[in-house]
């Protein structure tokens, strides 16, 4: 058995198909299925790559068909196969960086006045097929229940600025951060009511309408909006928690409001008799 052999036996062994990785170790299309055919020997600058790419194989077993095919006996790595690209082979072309800026987006918490001048606190790497080109886009962090359950406190948003002429067609019930001319910044659940009005609804997916309540911005009283396009968080909301909470709630309430009539009713009873 020549080298080749012995490298078409080590992809055996991971499932591997060579026409999936003569991309990532930098060789023609065909290259290595050709070399076979012919019962060619690869050459030195071939067995480099591929010593230098597969880490577990054993150089020793690839040149010569001596020992183990692995390094000291580990198991052969996993390689996606399916995928034109391994996590080796990316590079800074299939990311792009978004700031992670220090506002608030929490009502009645100060926010900022122009979105080319944030602090920014650091940046994360999203893949460039999640974002648009050339769009401008922010990572915000979310401070408050106003938007619980939906978006929990201290998760992140990726939002993106909108041009002024995106504002009229913004649809309903979408997520964004809105700052004022005050400075101040929101996160909020919206009815666009621009073309008709001249104002968005802005609404808290709290359920606490007290605390939460729902208000109108005015469009004169906006300096920017932007749009809520991605959401991550470490916290794992339980839904059924909150559903049931909720329904616990209304049970107790119910509770509260039968004493309370039937106390109605024996002071009613006790006026009759009197």
């Amino acid at each position: 058995m020549k080298a080749i052999d012995r490298f078409y036996e080590y992809l055996a062994e991971k499932s591997l198909k060579p026409t999936a990785i003569e991309k990532e170790i930098g060789l023609s299309n065909g290259y290595l299925s050709a070399q076979k055919k012919r019962n060619a020997d690869m050459g030195e600058g071939m067995i480099l790559k591929i010593i230098d790419y597969f880490r577990d194989i054993n150089p020793l077993w690839l040149l010569t068909g001596e020992g183990s095919m692995l390094r000291n006996g580990t198991m052969p790595t996993t390689i996606n196969a399916s995928s034109s690209k391994s996590i080796n082979s990316f590079n800074n072309d299939d990311f792009v960086s978004i700031p992670l800026v220090d506002i608030s987006v929490a009502a009645g918490c100060c926010g900022y006045d122009n979105p080319d001048y944030l602090e920014v606190v650091d940046t994360i790497k999203m893949p460039s097929s999640m974002v648009r080109n050339s769009e401008k886009y922010f990572c915000v962090r979310i401070k408050g229940e106003s938007m619980s359950p939906t978006l929990l406190d201290s998760s992140y948003v990726i939002v993106r600025l909108l041009d002024r002429s995106e504002w009229q067609d913004m649809p309903d019930q979408h997520i964004y951060v809105i700052s004022d001319t005050d400075g101040r910044s929101y996160i909020k659940r919206i009815k666009n009511r621009f073309r008709q009005h001249g104002f968005l609804v802005c609404m808290s997916d709290n359920v606490d309408k007290i605390n939460y309540p729902n208000f109108n911005l005015e469009v004169q009283e906006i300096n920017t909006i932007l749009h809520a396009e991605w959401y991550f968080s470490a916290k794992m909301p339980n839904l059924n928690k909150t559903y049931y909470d909720k329904v616990n709630q209304l049970e107790d309430d119910m509770d509260v409001m039968k004493g309370q009539m039937v106390q109605i009713q024996q002071l009613l009873r006790a006026i009759n008799v009197k």
